[in-house]
Protein backbone atom coordinates (compact mmCIF):
# COMPACT_ATOMS: atom_id res chain seq x y z
CA UNK A 1 0.00 0.00 0.00
CA UNK A 2 1.34 3.43 -0.96
CA UNK A 3 2.74 5.61 1.83
CA UNK A 4 2.91 9.40 1.60
CA UNK A 5 5.28 11.20 3.95
CA UNK A 6 6.31 14.86 4.04
CA UNK A 7 9.94 15.75 3.42
CA UNK A 8 9.96 17.56 6.79
CA UNK A 9 8.98 14.30 8.50
CA UNK A 10 11.60 12.39 6.50
CA UNK A 11 14.31 14.86 7.60
CA UNK A 12 13.12 14.79 11.24
CA UNK A 13 13.06 10.99 11.38
CA UNK A 14 16.47 10.73 9.70
CA UNK A 15 17.94 13.27 12.15
CA UNK A 16 16.50 11.33 15.11
CA UNK A 17 17.82 8.00 13.81
CA UNK A 18 21.24 9.51 13.08
CA UNK A 19 21.44 10.81 16.67
CA UNK A 20 20.20 7.52 18.15
CA UNK A 21 22.93 5.66 16.26
CA UNK A 22 25.46 7.47 18.42
CA UNK A 23 27.02 10.89 18.20
CA UNK A 24 25.33 14.15 17.40
CA UNK A 25 23.55 14.43 14.05
CA UNK A 26 23.67 18.20 14.47
CA UNK A 27 27.43 18.05 13.87
CA UNK A 28 26.81 17.05 10.25
CA UNK A 29 27.76 19.74 7.72
CA UNK A 30 24.43 19.31 5.91
CA UNK A 31 22.00 19.09 8.82
CA UNK A 32 21.09 22.79 8.82
CA UNK A 33 20.99 23.12 5.05
CA UNK A 34 17.59 22.30 3.61
CA UNK A 35 19.14 22.25 0.13
CA UNK A 36 21.85 19.88 1.35
CA UNK A 37 19.31 17.55 2.97
CA UNK A 38 17.16 17.68 -0.14
CA UNK A 39 20.14 16.74 -2.33
CA UNK A 40 21.01 13.88 0.03
CA UNK A 41 17.38 12.71 -0.04
CA UNK A 42 17.47 12.58 -3.85
CA UNK A 43 20.64 10.47 -3.74
CA UNK A 44 19.23 8.18 -1.03
CA UNK A 45 16.04 7.55 -2.98
CA UNK A 46 18.01 6.73 -6.12
CA UNK A 47 20.39 4.46 -4.20
CA UNK A 48 17.59 2.53 -2.48
CA UNK A 49 15.71 2.10 -5.76
CA UNK A 50 18.86 0.84 -7.49
CA UNK A 51 19.53 -1.61 -4.64
CA UNK A 52 15.97 -2.91 -4.73
CA UNK A 53 16.02 -3.23 -8.52
CA UNK A 54 19.05 -5.54 -8.27
CA UNK A 55 16.97 -8.16 -6.49
CA UNK A 56 13.88 -9.49 -8.32
CA UNK A 57 12.00 -10.13 -5.08
CA UNK A 58 12.07 -6.39 -4.29
CA UNK A 59 11.04 -5.14 -7.75
CA UNK A 60 7.39 -5.03 -6.70
CA UNK A 61 8.32 -2.42 -4.09
CA UNK A 62 9.45 0.07 -6.74
CA UNK A 63 7.39 -0.87 -9.80
CA UNK A 64 4.65 1.49 -10.94
CA UNK A 65 2.36 1.71 -13.95
CA UNK A 66 2.93 4.99 -15.78
CA UNK A 67 0.65 6.33 -18.50
CA UNK A 68 2.35 8.24 -21.32
CA UNK A 69 0.17 10.15 -23.79
CA UNK A 70 1.58 9.75 -27.30
CA UNK A 71 0.83 12.28 -30.03
CA UNK A 72 1.90 11.64 -33.63
CA UNK A 73 4.18 8.83 -32.56
CA UNK A 74 6.13 10.46 -29.71
CA UNK A 75 5.88 11.95 -26.22
CA UNK A 76 8.10 13.12 -23.39
CA UNK A 77 9.14 10.21 -21.20
CA UNK A 78 8.43 11.04 -17.54
CA UNK A 79 11.62 11.66 -15.57
CA UNK A 80 10.42 9.24 -12.89
CA UNK A 81 10.73 6.21 -15.21
CA UNK A 82 14.05 4.49 -14.55
CA UNK A 83 15.35 4.21 -18.10
CA UNK A 84 17.81 1.44 -17.34
CA UNK A 85 14.84 -0.90 -16.84
CA UNK A 86 12.85 -0.12 -19.97
CA UNK A 87 14.26 -3.20 -21.71
CA UNK A 88 12.53 -5.38 -19.10
CA UNK A 89 9.40 -3.23 -18.70
CA UNK A 90 5.92 -4.35 -19.58
CA UNK A 91 4.80 -1.81 -22.19
CA UNK A 92 1.36 -1.96 -23.80
CA UNK A 93 -0.79 0.39 -25.86
CA UNK A 94 -4.49 1.21 -25.52
CA UNK A 95 -5.42 -1.99 -27.38
CA UNK A 96 -3.37 -3.97 -24.85
CA UNK A 97 -0.90 -4.85 -27.61
CA UNK A 98 2.53 -5.68 -26.29
CA UNK A 99 5.20 -3.14 -27.24
CA UNK A 100 8.78 -4.13 -27.99
CA UNK A 101 11.38 -1.73 -26.58
CA UNK A 102 14.56 -1.11 -28.57
CA UNK A 103 17.63 0.48 -27.01
CA UNK A 104 19.16 1.30 -30.39
CA UNK A 105 17.70 3.26 -33.26
CA UNK A 106 19.05 0.81 -35.84
CA UNK A 107 16.39 -1.72 -34.83
CA UNK A 108 13.61 0.83 -34.45
CA UNK A 109 14.18 2.40 -37.87
CA UNK A 110 14.61 -0.92 -39.71
CA UNK A 111 11.17 -0.45 -41.35
CA UNK A 112 10.30 -4.04 -40.48
CA UNK A 113 6.92 -3.95 -38.79
CA UNK A 114 4.75 -6.87 -37.79
CA UNK A 115 0.97 -6.83 -37.49
CA UNK A 116 0.91 -7.61 -33.78
CA UNK A 117 3.91 -5.70 -32.38
CA UNK A 118 4.45 -2.06 -31.64
CA UNK A 119 7.94 -0.66 -31.21
CA UNK A 120 9.27 1.95 -28.77
CA UNK A 121 12.59 3.75 -28.54
CA UNK A 122 13.85 6.54 -26.27
CA UNK A 123 15.70 9.37 -27.99
CA UNK A 124 16.79 12.10 -25.59
CA UNK A 125 13.72 12.87 -23.47
CA UNK A 126 11.27 11.50 -26.04
CA UNK A 127 9.75 8.07 -26.25
CA UNK A 128 8.96 7.30 -29.88
CA UNK A 129 6.33 4.71 -30.69
CA UNK A 130 5.47 2.92 -33.89
CA UNK A 131 2.15 1.11 -33.62
CA UNK A 132 1.61 -2.31 -35.16
CA UNK A 133 1.10 -2.29 -38.93
CA UNK A 134 -0.61 -0.65 -40.74
CA UNK A 135 -0.61 2.41 -38.38
CA UNK A 136 3.17 2.97 -38.25
CA UNK A 137 4.02 6.54 -37.08
CA UNK A 138 0.44 7.81 -36.91
CA UNK A 139 -0.29 6.56 -33.38
CA UNK A 140 -1.88 8.96 -30.94
CA UNK A 141 -3.07 7.54 -27.65
CA UNK A 142 -1.67 6.10 -24.44
CA UNK A 143 1.21 3.79 -23.70
CA UNK A 144 1.24 2.02 -20.34
CA UNK A 145 4.71 1.39 -18.94
CA UNK A 146 5.01 -0.92 -15.93
CA UNK A 147 8.56 -0.66 -14.64
CA UNK A 148 10.63 0.62 -11.73
CA UNK A 149 9.83 4.32 -11.27
CA UNK A 150 11.25 6.88 -8.88
CA UNK A 151 8.84 8.87 -6.73
CA UNK A 152 8.35 12.57 -7.33
CA UNK A 153 9.87 14.56 -4.47
CA UNK A 154 8.07 17.81 -3.63
CA UNK A 155 7.00 18.79 -0.11
CA UNK A 156 5.99 15.15 0.28
CA UNK A 157 6.96 11.83 -1.24
CA UNK A 158 4.72 8.87 -2.05
CA UNK A 159 6.49 5.52 -1.81
CA UNK A 160 4.95 2.24 -3.01
CA UNK A 161 5.41 0.67 0.44
CA UNK A 162 6.26 1.72 4.00
CA UNK A 163 9.34 -0.52 3.77
CA UNK A 164 10.77 1.60 0.94
CA UNK A 165 10.11 4.80 2.92
CA UNK A 166 11.84 3.33 5.99
CA UNK A 167 14.83 2.17 3.90
CA UNK A 168 15.24 5.66 2.41
CA UNK A 169 15.03 7.31 5.83
CA UNK A 170 17.60 4.91 7.32
CA UNK A 171 20.00 5.49 4.43
CA UNK A 172 19.51 9.26 4.80
CA UNK A 173 20.35 8.96 8.52
CA UNK A 174 23.55 7.11 7.64
CA UNK A 175 24.37 9.74 5.00
CA UNK A 176 23.88 12.53 7.55
CA UNK A 177 26.37 10.72 9.81
CA UNK A 178 28.86 10.53 6.93
CA UNK A 179 28.74 6.72 6.78
CA UNK A 180 27.59 6.54 3.17
CA UNK A 181 29.53 7.50 0.07
CA UNK A 182 27.49 7.86 -3.08
CA UNK A 183 28.90 7.41 -6.56
CA UNK A 184 29.96 11.06 -6.87
CA UNK A 185 29.62 12.30 -3.30
CA UNK A 186 31.80 11.48 -0.30
CA UNK A 187 30.13 12.81 2.84
CA UNK A 188 33.32 12.49 4.90
CA UNK A 189 35.19 14.74 2.46
CA UNK A 190 32.39 17.32 2.68
CA UNK A 191 32.99 17.76 6.42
Amino acid sequence: MATTITTAEIFARARTIATEMGGDANASPVIDSLAGLRALLNHCVLEIYRRKSANPKFLRDITTRTTVTIGSGSATLPATVMREFLSTANITDEDNALVTYYEYASDYYSTVNFDQLGYALVVGDLIKYTAPAPDLDTYSGSLFITSPCLPTITTSVTFNTQEVADDVILLLAKAIRGEISFENIDMKAAA
